[in-house]
């Protein structure tokens, strides 16, 4: 039996306590000071634009590990971790223009039509939240498929804008790097064998007071992957509906997730795979990479490439994801 287990993973982290962070961008050659930059924390709603003297401020409440990203039409972008302590100085380096590479090859397998299909699949999701977004800026997307490798390799030259009227939600997602691997050289859904994709995101809420996003929202988060670590953080199992299985029969949660308190980051130790049942109904399965992992305030883990899902966690895209600051 084939076994597709997907990770979507988010680049960089560090640790951010409770606090607000303030800065001021600039231009690294002119050394101007740079007027509507985006600065916003990695995955979340909570983001800004600099004045016109570059400067910025944001505040979280939330001990974090997601990073603050700068960026800036025309030039590259800078990610790092905030301390908080000081005000923090970002020189913004100018993109130098290239043109594209032209390589000539014997006709392709898969049009770019094909290609196309096949990365919304993998990068949105096939539930009815995914089915539902739109990629405003798809001409921004280079896809190559590697027959000898049986792999979609797909990465972008802008930032990736994301409709997503399900949910009511723009995101604003900086595409890192995107594998789509196969059995076979094939681009079937069903032939998939791992896919990953790693970047940057932003989340502009469109329609925060309407009844039918708020309840789409819910259906969402229950039984997530986000909804399964903040309750692995704060330990709270009896006040869900996750059961835990190993080797088809319950366990005690607490005695698999082995949690510990740092500066109100939590480490934890997942002693074996695991099976896991949302409400009777949403099935999941998750096994971890390594000994240890952490999760911080907003149900982040890290790092990102700790746990494998399928099921239910590992069908969910961008399509579902939800900013980490969803319902806090």
């Amino acid at each position: 039996m084939k076994k597709h287990f997907y990770i979507l993973c988010f680049l960089f982290y560090g640790t951010l306590s409770a606090q607000s962070v303030s800065g001021t961008v600039y231009d690294s050659k002119t050394k101007e000071p740079l007027l509507g930059a985006s600065v916003y924390f990695e995955g979340t709603t909570i983001g800004g634009i600099t004045d016109e003297a570059g400067n910025f401020t944001l505040y979280t409440e939330i001990s974090s590990t997601s990073q603050l990203v700068v960026s800036y039409l025309g030039y590259t972008d800078v990610v790092l971790a905030p301390s908080g302590e000081k005000p923090i100085t970002v020189f913004l380096i100018p993109k130098e223009e290239s043109l594209d590479e032209v390589v000539v090859t014997a006709k392709p397998l898969f049009t770019r039509k094909e290609l196309l299909a096949a990365f919304r699949t993998q990068f949105l999701g096939r539930t009815k939240a995914g089915m539902s977004c739109e990629i405003l800026n798809e001409d921004a997307l280079k896809l190559h498929y590697n027959a000898s490798k049986k792999q979609l390799i797909v990465s972008a030259n802008e930032i990736l804008r994301v409709k997503n009227p399900y949910l009511g939600y723009e995101i604003r997602f900086r595409l890192y790097e995107c594998k789509i691997s196969y059995f076979s050289k094939s681009i079937k859904s069903y032939d998939v064998r791992q896919s990953y994709y790693a970047g940057t995101s932003f989340f502009i809420d469109q329609k925060k007071e309407v009844r039918k996003y708020r309840k789409r929202r819910e259906d969402v988060y229950e039984g997530s992957s986000l909804h399964f670590m903040r309750t692995i953080a704060t330990e709270k199992w009896d006040e869900e509906d996750f059961v835990i299985y190993k080797k088809g029969l319950p366990v005690y949660p607490k005695t698999h997730f082995i949690v510990s308190d740092t500066l109100g980051i939590k480490k934890v130790q997942l002693t074996d795979p695991i099976a896991v049942l949302y409400n009777k109904e949403k099935r999941s399965d998750v096994r971890s990479k390594y000994t240890h992992y952490t999760i911080d305030g907003f149900g982040n883990f890290n790092p990102p490439d700790a746990l494998i899902f399928s099921g239910l966690m590992g069908q969910q895209r961008l399509g579902d994801a939800l900013p980490l600051d969803y319902g806090l």
